[in-house]
C-alpha cells in the first residue's frame, strides 16, 4: 500500500481514527502505569511516600522533554520528506534523530545523578518525602535513555503507516509496570523502590521492541550506517520541530515543582498529594487529546507536503470536533465523582477537604484543552514552530506561574487549583487568533495555486 496516497485520499474522519485511536490508546495505557504507581504507593505507603513521588514528577517530564524533541521533530520531517517522495531524507530523519536522543538522554542522566540532592530541593521535596524522593528518583533516573528510545520508534512506527504496531512499542513497557508494580509493591513490600524499578524495566521492555520493530524492516525506515551520520541542516530542522514538545514538557516540570512549592506552603503533603491526583488526572485529558494530535501529524504533514491546503486544514478541524468531545466526557467524570476519584488514591478526610474542591475548580474548563494541544502540533506538522512555542510558553510560563503566586494570597490554596483554568482560557484565545490566521494564509495559497 502507499501510505502517501492513503494519507492525501483516504477519507478523512476514519484515516484520523485509525492513526488518533492507537496513539491515545497506548498514551493512556502510559498514563495509567504512572497512575498505578501512585495508587499502589498511596495505598501500600501512605501520604508521605505519594509526595515523594509527587515531588518528582518534574523529573520524568524533563525525561520526555528530550525524548518527544527528538521523536516529534524527526516524525514531522519524515512526514513532510514522505509528501515529497525523499526518501534518501525519511531515512535521515530517524538517523538523527535516533543519535540526538541518545545523546540527549545520556547527558541528562549523568547531570541528574551527579546533582540529585540540589535537584531535589529545588523540586520542593519536604522533610517527611525527602527519602522516598530520593529513593525514587535515583533509580528512574536511570531509565532516561530508554524512556527517549521508546518515543522515538513509537513516533516512526506510527509515521510509517503502522499505528497499531506503535501503540504496542509502549503498550509493552506499560503492562509490564503495571504487573511489577503488583509484585515489587504489593507483594514484595518494596514501596517507592519497587514502583522506581517497575517503571524502568517497563521502559527496557518497550525500548527493545521498538529496536527490534525499527532494525528489522517494520517500518518504512531503510537502516543503514549513513543515515546515523549528524546532518547539521537535519540535526537543526529536527531540534526547531520538536522544540515546542521540549518547552511544553520542561515547562511543565518546572510548573510542578512550583506547585509542590506552593502547595507544600499553603497545605503541606496533604495539598501536594491531591496534586499529585489532579496530575495524574489531568493525564487522562492531556493523553487522549496529545493520541489525536499524533494521529494528525503524518496526514497534515503528508499534505502539506504536497500543497493539500484545504485538506490540512480540515484535518485539524474534524480532530478538533473528536478532541473535545473526549475531554468532556472526562471532564463530566471529574465534576460529577470528585471524592470517588480520591479515594481510589486512598484519600483520606483531610484531602477529601482539600482535594475535591480542588479537583472541581483545577477542570473546570478542561475541554478547551482538546483544541489547545491540537493548535501547538498543527504547527508543528507544518514545521512552523513559533505560534506553538509562543502558545506553549505563554500558558505553562507567562500567564500561570504569576497566577500561583498571587492568588493564594487571597484565596488560600484553592488560588493554586483557579490559576490553570484561567491561563487554559488565555491560551485558548492565543490559539485561536494563530490557527484563524493561518486558515487564510492557507486557503488563500490553495485558491491561488488551483
Amino acid at each position: 500500500m502507499n501510505k502517501t496516497v492513503d494519507f492525501q485520499q483516504g477519507k478523512l474522519l476514519p484515516l484520523i481514527l485509525k492513526f488518533s485511536i492507537p496513539a491515545a490508546i497506548s498514551l493512556l495505557i502510559t498514563a495509567i502505569y504512572n497512575i498505578v504507581d501512585r495508587i499502589f504507593v498511596g495505598n501500600y505507603n501512605g501520604t508521605s511516600a505519594l509526595a515523594g513521588l509527587s515531588i518528582c514528577f518534574p523529573l520524568s517530564f524533563m525525561m520526555v522533554a528530550f525524548g518527544l524533541t527528538c521523536s516529534a521533530g524527526g516524525a514531522t520531517l519524515f512526514s513532510l520528506f514522505a509528501g515529497n517522495n525523499e526518501k534518501e531524507n525519511m531515512n535521515k530523519s530517524f538517523g538523527n534523530a535516533f543519535v540526538l536522543v541518545t545523546i540527549f538522554e545520556i547527558l541528562l542522566t549523568i547531570i541528574l545523578l551527579l546533582f540529585a540532592e540540589p535537584i531535589l530541593r529545588i523540586f520542593g521535596v519536604t522533610e517527611t518525602a525527602y527519602e522516598y524522593a530520593m529513593s525514587y528518583y535515583r533509580i528512574v533516573s536511570l531509565g532516561c535513555l530508554f524512556q527517549g528510545l521508546t518515543l522515538v520508534f513509537c513516533d516512526f512506527v506510527r509515521v510509517s503507516g503502522k499505528p497499531i504496531m506503535g501503540m504496542l512499542v509502549t503498550t509493552i513497557g506499560a503492562i509490564t509496570n503495571i504487573v511489577l508494580d503488583a509484585l515489587f509493591i504489593a507483594v514484595l513490600d518494596l514501596g517507592v523502590v519497587g514502583a522506581a524499578w517497575a517503571t524502568v524495566i517497563g521502559q527496557l521492555f518497550s525500548a527493545l521492541f521498538g529496536a527490534y520493530l525499527v532494525f528489522n524492516h517494520k517500518t518504512l525506515v531503510v537502516i543503514s550506517k549513513q543515515i546515523f551520520r549528524l546532518d547539521t541542516t537535519i540535526c537543526k530542522k529536527i531540534v526547531s520541530c520538536g522544540f515546542a514538545f521540549w518547552v511544553a514538557q520542561m515547562a511543565m516540570g518546572f510548573i510542578s515543582l512550583v506547585y509542590n512549592s506552593q502547595l507544600g506552603k499553603y497545605g503541606g503533603d496533604i495539598a501536594i498529594s491531591v496534586y499529585a491526583v489532579v496530575s495524574s488526572l489531568m493525564t487522562f485529558v492531556i493523553m487522549p487529546a496529545s493520541g489525536i494530535s499524533q494521529g494528525i501529524q503524518p496526514i497534515i504533514g503528508n499534505n502539506f507536503g504536497s500543497k493539500n491546503y484545504r485538506r490540512v486544514m480540515s484535518t485539524l478541524y474534524i480532530a478538533t470536533a473528536c478532541s473535545v468531545f473526549i475531554t468532556c466526557i472526562i471532564w463530566i467524570i471529574v465534576m460529577v465523582f470528585p471524592k470517588e476519584i480520591l479515594m481510589v488514591f486512598g484519600g483520606t478526610d483531610e484531602m477529601f477537604q482539600i482535594g475535591i474542591v480542588g479537583l472541581r475548580i483545577n477542570f473546570c474548563i478542561t475541554p478547551t484543552l482538546g483544541f489547545i494541544m491540537l493548535a501547538t502540533t498543527f504547527f508543528q506538522s507544518l514545521a512552523k514552530p513559533t505560534p506553538s512555542i509562543v502558545i506553549t510558553i505563554l500558558r505553562q510560563v507567562v500567564f500561570l506561574i504569576p497566577f500561583i503566586y498571587i492568588l493564594p494570597m487571597y484565596m488560600g490554596v484553592n488560588g493554586i487549583f483557579v490559576a490553570q483554568p484561567i491561563s487554559d482560557a488565555l491560551a485558548l484565545l492565543l490559539s485561536l487568533f494563530f490557527v484563524f490566521k493561518e486558515h487564510k494564509l492557507l486557503l488563500g495559497n490553495y485558491v491561488s495555486n488551483t
